[in-house]
Parts: C-alpha cells; sequence; structure tokens
C-alpha cells in the first residue's frame, strides 16, 4: 500500500470512529417543567437510546412558558421539543414520527373552577356540552385551539403565560372583571400532576373528551442528523414493551383515579 492510500485509510478510519462515538454519545438541551409532567420524556428518551446503544446527557434549560420555548428551539438555543403532531409542525421542525404516550395525549379532561361541577352533571353528548356555552383557555398556537375551532367550541387564547389560566379561573366575583373563559382542558397525563400545584381548582368529575393526536419529539434542522438514531431507539422501545413500562410507571396511579372507564366518552373531531 503506497504512503498515500495508507494516509487516506488512516484519516477515512478515523473519521468513521469519531462518528460513531459522536452518535453513541448524545448531548441534548431540554426543558424541565416546575410541575414534573416532563419527566416521563426525559426518562423515556434516556431509556430509549440506552436501550438502542447511546448514552444521552440530558443539559436541562429549566422551565420556561410554552411561547418562550418554541421561540429558543426556533434559535437554536434547545435541541429538542415535545409538541402535539400537527401537519404544520412536521412541515417546519424535524418530526421523530412516534408517538410517545399511546394516544393518552389526546384523552382530556377540564380543570373548572370549584363551584361549577354542577353545570357539567347533564352532559352527555358534544351537542349537550356546546350548549352550555363554556370557554375553553389555551395558550396562544396550541394544536387545542384548531380542535375546538373544528368542533364548533368557543376558547379564549391566552397569550402569555399559559400556566396564569389556572389562577383566572378562580376568578368568580362579578363585581370584578370576570375572567372571559369557564374551563382549562388538560391530558389525563398532565391533570393529577398540575392539579397539586393549583388545589383551589377542581378536576371535572364525568367527561372525557377525546381526539387522535399525541405528542411527537421534534429536532430543530441543526439537530437533525438525529433523527433517525431517536426515531430508531423509540421505535425499538414500542415493540419491545419498554414505552407501555414508562408509560405504566408515570401515569397508571394517575388513570386510576380519574376513573376514566366511568366517564362519559365525547369524540373530538381531530383536524389535520
Amino acid at each position: 500500500m503506497s504512503g498515500y492510500l495508507k494516509y487516506l485509510f488512516v484519516i477515512t478510519f478515523t473519521l468513521t470512529i469519531s462518528q460513531f462515538t459522536h452518535a453513541d454519545n448524545l448531548s441534548l438541551r431540554m426543558i424541565d417543567t416546575k410541575e414534573g409532567t416532563s419527566k416521563f420524556y426525559h426518562e423515556l428518551l434516556s431509556a430509549a437510546l440506552a436501550s438502542n446503544g447511546h448514552a444521552l446527557e440530558i443539559i436541562n434549560i429549566g422551565d420556561r412558558p410554552q411561547k418562550r420555548t418554541v421561540a429558543m428551539f426556533e434559535n437554536g438555543q434547545l435541541d429538542i421539543i415535545w409538541l402535539l403532531k400537527s401537519a404544520a409542525r412536521s412541515k417546519k421542525y424535524i418530526d421523530v414520527d412516534v408517538n410517545l404516550t399511546s394516544g393518552l395525549m389526546g384523552q382530556r379532561i377540564l380543570f373548572i373552577p370549584p363551584d361549577t361541577q354542577a353545570d357539567y352533571v347533564e352532559v352527555k353528548t358534544l351537542d349537550n356540552f356546546r350548549r352550555l356555552g363554556k370557554i375553553a383557555a389555551f395558550g396562544a398556537n396550541w394544536f387545542d385551539e384548531k380542535v375546538w375551532q373544528t368542533n364548533n367550541l368557543p376558547y379564549y387564547i391566552v397569550d402569555g403565560e399559559w400556566r396564569s389560566i389556572f389562577k383566572r379561573l378562580l376568578i368568580n366575583d362579578p363585581t370584578k372583571s370576570r375572567t372571559p373563559f369557564h374551563y382549562f382542558s388538560r391530558s389525563v397525563t398532565e391533570i393529577t400532576i398540575e392539579a397539586k400545584h393549583y388545589p383551589q381548582l377542581i378536576i371535572e368529575q364525568n367527561l372525557l373528551f377525546q381526539y387522535d393526536r399525541d405528542f411527537h419529539f421534534y429536532l430543530n434542522t441543526k439537530s437533525a442528523y438525529l433523527k433517525p438514531i431517536i426515531e430508531d431507539a423509540l421505535k425499538k422501545a414500542e415493540k419491545s414493551g419498554l414505552l407501555k413500562q414508562l408509560i405504566d410507571k408515570h401515569f397508571s396511579t394517575q388513570l386510576r383515579s380519574l376513573n376514566l372507564n366511568k366517564r362519559i366518552l365525547i369524540s373530538l373531531h381531530t383536524p389535520e
């Protein structure tokens, strides 16, 4: 072998080893919600990658309002986020095409003021619910807005810190400026965790809303090379039962407490 070919072989071999090592040890900047709802997504990503031979270091950048989180993601200050899948997001970002909660994110229950439970007792259908005239609250650019719009349900957008919705739901004094909404729809994976932080509100007891959508991980363009690595790991986690195991670990107690099988199921049409 000539000196040039030996040199070329060494360089190629070194690059291959370097690329393998880079893929084998990953560092990702992610948010960490103060309520703890991010723990499942951190553990799922770490465990799925570990099962596929990749060590993950999560660089925790703390909690941020969702609008700020998306802005940081788009500016390259975050490597990966989880959002409800939509055609627009999958076109704009790099979609890791695996459902993360086996559809649980599309199952929604209402946070309501404590003196309004009786308003919902007679609701049996979507039409019944529409006739109540109750107005939902959502954060800006949430997929839920499209769902409620598609199903002819009124809603109000809070353009700012979405957590202000919790406190504003309690403004019931007619002598003051009443809040322009009546309930806050949350996933069955979120609502009992959040209820511990906002005990002045109650979880509505009778209804379960459902639409056909789930969280996906999204990568920004700088991290696009990680899509096949993460997607393959998550698909294997789904097939092996690891995903189900982690869903049970994080959510089974919450789901039992919500008595989902005793609730009135209201199916919502899902937009693209």
